[in-house]
């Protein structure tokens, strides 16, 4: 091999290990731009996404009492209202104990107790001046 050959061989060979190495460059770029642009868009739409008030997307109550409790016996009550995350309205009391339980939202000594609860929460009538 002459020494021109040599040359030309040694440019081609340094021109195609940089096309490799732009082509490599590129692709790394590319790469890193579409996980970038997978991760923006994961957390757009975990932004977007309602989350109930308890955090879960499923109804809480899987099952419910029935039986009447006695007031005295319930430190609280929680109501959550039918939505996306349940189709039931769930009545969740606590008790003194600190046991959690699902009431039966139909239940007549329930909803008795829930009227309870709502016309000592009201507001008093107020009184005129005269």
């Amino acid at each position: 091999m002459n020494r021109a050959s040599k040359t030309a061989e040694s440019s081609i060979t340094r021109e195609g290990h940089s096309r490799f190495q732009s082509s490599s460059t590129m692709e790394t770029k590319r790469t890193v731009l579409a996980i970038l642009a997978f991760c923006l868009l994961c957390a757009a739409v975990t932004e977007s996404i309602p989350v109930s008030r308890t955090g879960e997307l499923r109804c809480l109550c899987i099952t419910t009492e029935k039986k009447p409790i006695h007031p005295k016996h319930i430190k609280n009550i929680e109501m959550i209202p039918k939505g996306p995350h349940c189709k039931n309205v769930e009545v969740i009391a606590t008790l003194t104990s600190g046991d959690d339980v699902c009431l039966e939202p139909t239940a007549p000594w329930v909803k008795r107790i829930i009227e309870k609860i709502l016309a000592s929460s009201k507001p008093a009538a107020p009184v005129p001046v005269l």
